[in-house]
Formats: structure tokens, C-alpha cells, sequence
């Protein structure tokens, strides 16, 4: 890995690359095995923290055990006829044990077990939208509300947009993303099948994106025969060969 696609790298995971050259990092990474490597590695470190914090709730769980259900009696002499005992507040410690369990297996399922997470794979490049005789207020609202995650306010504005250039389609692409995580994976479909139809250059992220969206229904069946009608070279094929790997 040179100087070159590090720097290539950090701009795509910190958000700073249009579409089209975000776009050309992932197919990219499905056709070069280092690149993809390394870009595959990048991914994970992205879903690390999400990872540490049920680590956090599990070691803070243990820690809560060891102060507080285990409890000696402390004595300033201790008779030579009668040892030290230790009590065990069995009920608080079934309780916890019980916890801990419970902890233990939502950890090994969201790190180990072979359901993938649809938030695993949902990254999405910085919206920027190229439009001519279009409000520049209007462009302005949809960017910065889709980066700060306000998928409402970003959908509203990203209609407006369509209202006024019904063809443009990345202004669909992208709305179609709002409503799925606005929970609507339905309408988003609906939004993307004309994209998946056509033959525009967003014509593999609308297949994939529709593919997750099945993925955060929990409908396994419909997500795999999506990811399995993507092809080799295409776009998204590498990601979708490991999602079909852990697919149930």
C-alpha cells in the first residue's frame, strides 16, 4: 500500500470524495486483491467502535459482579479456631449470572455468529449533487442534512429537488436511501427500481442498497436472491459475495 491509496483511503472513509470517485474507490476494491484488502480492513476498523461499546457493557458487567455480589466478612482478628468464610448473596448472584449470560450471547451473536448486520454494510458516500438552474438552497439543505443524518429533513429537501428535476438520479438514489432509514425499505425500492431498470452509472449502488434493504427487513431469502444477481465485476460484488457467506 503506497502513500497514494492510503491517502485515497482516508479520504473516502472521512467522506471527502464526490460520488463518482467513492464509487471508483469501491470497484476498485473489487478488482484489485491488496487494494481490496486493505480497503475490506479500513471497513472493519469503521465498525470497531460500534463493537467496543457492547465490549464496554460487558466487561462494566463483570466489574459490577466482582464489587458487588461477592462480599467477605472482614474481620481486624480472626480467632485461630474459626477461618475466615466468605458469603455469596445467591440470589443477586443467579440475577447476575443471568445478566451476564444474556450479555455474553447478544456479544458473541453481533461479533461471531454468522447473521450479518445490516448496519455492517450500510456506508454511504457524502451526498453532492450537481445541479444547473436549480435554488442552491435547496442542494445545500439536502448535503448537509444527509451528513448529519437527518434523513427527514434530507428527504423532504431531496423531493423539492425532484419536483423540479424529476430525472436527476442521484437526487433518487439518495432518496430512496432516506426512506430506508426512515424504516420505509419498501418506498425506497419503489424509488429504486427505475435506477435498477436503466443503465446509469448508479445502477449497481440502487441494486445494492435494495439487497440491504431486504437485509434490515430481516428477509434473508429476498436479500440473497438480490446479492446474488449481482456479477463478477460489477459494482458491490465483492461485499455481496461476503454478505452471501453469512447470509442464514
Amino acid at each position: 500500500m503506497n502513500e497514494r491509496d492510503s491517502t485515497l483511503l482516508n479520504d473516502y472513509f472521512n467522506g471527502l470524495l464526490s460520488p463518482e470517485d467513492a464509487q471508483a474507490v469501491r470497484d476498485r476494491a473489487a478488482s484489485d486483491p491488496a487494494f481490496g484488502e486493505e480497503f475490506s480492513l479500513r471497513l472493519e476498523m469503521e465498525d470497531f467502535p460500534r463493537r467496543a461499546e457492547l465490549r464496554k457493557g460487558f466487561k462494566d458487567v463483570l466489574s459490577t459482579i466482582e464489587k458487588d455480589f461477592f462480599q467477605e466478612n472482614l474481620v481486624t482478628e480472626v480467632p485461630a479456631q474459626q477461618p475466615m468464610t466468605a458469603k455469596v448473596n445467591w440470589g443477586r448472584w443467579v440475577a447476575a449470572a443471568a445478566s451476564v449470560a444474556l450479555l455474553a450471547g447478544a456479544y458473541w451473536f453481533f461479533t461471531r455468529s454468522g447473521v450479518p448486520d445490516y448496519r455492517q454494510y450500510a456506508d454511504y458516500a457524502p451526498l453532492s449533487l450537481t445541479v444547473r438552474g436549480v435554488a442552491d438552497q435547496t442542494v445545500s439543505e439536502a448535503e448537509k442534512a444527509f451528513a448529519a443524518k437527518n434523513y427527514s429533513q434530507a428527504l423532504s429537501a431531496l423531493e423539492r429537488l425532484l419536483s423540479m428535476e424529476p430525472d436527476h438520479v442521484t437526487a433518487k438514489l439518495y432518496k430512496g436511501i432516506c426512506l430506508l432509514e426512515l424504516d420505509r425499505a419498501a418506498e425506497a425500492r419503489a424509488v429504486w427500481q427505475p435506477i435498477i431498470d436503466g443503465q446509469s452509472a448508479l445502477r449497481g449502488d440502487a441494486i445494492w442498497y435494495s439487497g440491504l434493504s431486504y437485509l434490515k427487513e430481516k428477509n434473508y431469502s429476498a436479500c440473497k436472491q438480490v446479492m446474488q444477481s449481482i456479477e463478477p465485476g460489477a459494482d458491490h460484488f465483492e461485499k455481496a459475495q461476503e454478505l452471501l457467506k453469512d447470509l442464514p
